[in-house]
């Protein structure tokens, strides 16, 4: 069984204060029993079990912006 955790911090596009973003801190957390991925940000969850996760990733490398990250 493992559970691993990765965080980043980021700053975000939209101003969220009037002297500019402060950061935020992003965390994603894997579970291995259940293969589930629970995310984080800015006091948002969101869950995720591997099919979910993947056809997300799937979906955005569909957009085909030059402004996405490469995944």
């Amino acid at each position: 069984m493992a559970n691993c955790k990765r965080e980043i911090t980021y700053r975000c596009l939209d101003d969220c204060e009037m002297s500019g973003c402060p950061t935020h801190k992003g965390t994603l957390n894997f579970q291995s029993v259940s293969n589930s991925y629970h995310f984080t940000m800015n006091s948002r969850e969101l869950y995720f079990e591997e099919g979910e996760l993947q056809a997300m990733i799937d979906l955005l490398k569909l957009l085909e912006r030059a402004d996405c990250v490469k995944l």
